[in-house]
């Protein structure tokens, strides 16, 4: 084959690829990083430990200083004269005086009340919803019943109170709760050294017209658990959840603040009774179990109405000593 032949098949044969280029060559292979050591890992988990140690700390102070910020919080006079009301979601109306503290009047005295039956055998002086109670000059007292009459049993469930029923069972609507109340009237046959006190007392119970914060809150709690069960009848769930959430907040503030006001600071009433509207009249561990079964019933009442599990800060549990 001549020069010329072989140059034309070479030709040829590229035309029809008869030759291909070589495939490209693969990318140099990444170097592996390498292997934290044992110590390395140890060090490491030693640092997350520490982290979320430190978070939890920080997390803790947090709330305690948003606990004793709520617990401090005090209402002077004037403060709350200048509070706006409550509204969650109504307006709270607060106990007033009873009518009858002004009254200057000493010596032997009738002091007349209202008693309702609460059942199970309990009975409570809700004074507030009789306004023609008086106090007046007795010159004899009338005598306690005998045991096996109705009267007997009302008289002695409130053997502390020293009452003695005058009158007849009589139907009661609470103008707040709207409950339907089987009431009856009743004296206390006492020697008054001063007059009446916010409570229509002599000073041996406190309430939250004499300004006893923990009367005030089982008052709240109580009553807002009330309107949590009037708003869930008619189908409010947002309404019925929010008036629940309070109630459910003061009641778990309450035993925290008692222990805040013995330990910390000494300022707690001794040898006192407590009336509330609704409980009667209680000593601190009745008063203090009552919290916690309104506690038990006011989540109930909140997952009734369609939440889940109430959560609640330190300051909506402390609101009830605070300006309102």
């Amino acid at each position: 084959m001549t020069r010329l032949a072989l140059i034309a098949a070479l030709i040829a044969m590229s035309a029809c690829g008869g030759t291909s280029a070589p495939p490209p060559a693969p990318p140099p292979k990444a170097a592996e990083p390498p292997q934290p050591t044992a110590a390395e890992l140890e060090a490491q988990r030693a640092a997350d430990d520490q982290r979320k140690h430190d978070d939890l700390v920080a997390a803790h102070r947090k709330l305690e200083d948003e606990e004793q910020t709520a617990l401090a919080a005090t209402c002077d006079a004037a403060a709350k004269q200048a509070a706006k009301p409550r509204c969650l979601p109504s307006c709270y109306a607060a106990e007033a005086a009873d009518p009858r503290a002004a009254t200057k009047l000493s010596g032997s005295v009738e002091i007349q009340h209202l008693v309702c039956d609460l059942g199970a055998g309990a009975y409570a002086i809700v004074d507030e919803l009789d306004g023609k109670l008086a106090v007046r000059r007795a010159s004899s007292a009338a005598r306690a019943h005998r045991k096996g009459s109705w009267q007997y049993d009302v008289e002695h469930a409130l053997a502390a109170d020293g009452l003695v029923v005058t009158g007849a069972w009589h139907d009661v609507t609470h103008p707040v709760t709207h409950d339907k109340l089987r009431c009856v009237a009743a004296s206390h046959y006492t020697t008054l050294r001063k007059p009446l006190d916010a409570c229509g007392g002599a000073g041996d119970v406190v309430c939250e017209a004499s300004g006893n914060a923990t009367a005030h809150g089982m008052d709240v709690a109580h009553l807002r658990l009330a309107e949590a069960r009037r708003l869930h009848a008619g189908n409010d769930t947002a309404g019925c959840q929010q008036a629940a959430l309070e109630a459910v907040a003061v009641a778990r503030g309450l035993p925290r603040w008692r222990q805040y006001m013995k330990l910390n600071v000494d300022h707690w009433p001794k040898g006192k009774r407590y009336r509330t509207r609704l409980d009667g009249t209680l000593d601190e561990d009745a008063l203090f179990a009552a919290a916690a079964t309104l506690q038990t019933d006011a989540e109930a009442e909140y997952a009734a109405c369609g939440g889940a599990s109430p959560k609640t800060s330190p300051e909506q549990e402390q609101s009830f000593h605070t300006c309102w």
